[in-house]
């Protein structure tokens, strides 16, 4: 699997900066959501699993931005420790 790192980013500087939560509460095995419509406070019900509402709160545009920095951080040091190894080698 190829992950597209500058797509990822890019979404994830557009996104809201949040607070990212899981909001939700169970109702008869249905989920229900409060959120405001046009002004109004309205209320979906919809099936999620609160696991999965944790992971995508979890999953949040500074979290993403953070984990892209690192893993780029650390291919710019196996790059240059690579390269750094390779001269030895020729030498």
């Amino acid at each position: 699997m190829t992950i597209d790192k500058r797509a990822l980013r890019e979404v994830a500087e557009k996104a809201t900066p949040g607070t990212w939560r899981r909001t939700s509460s169970l109702f008869n095995g249905i989920t229900v959501t409060p959120f405001s419509l046009c002004g109004e406070e309205v209320t979906l019900a919809h099936t999620v699993e609160k696991r999965d509402a944790e992971f995508i709160a979890a999953a949040n545009p500074a979290t993403m931005l953070a984990l892209l920095d690192e893993l780029e951080h650390y291919k710019s040091r196996e790059e240059k420790v690579t390269l750094e190894e390779f001269k030895c080698i020729k030498e």
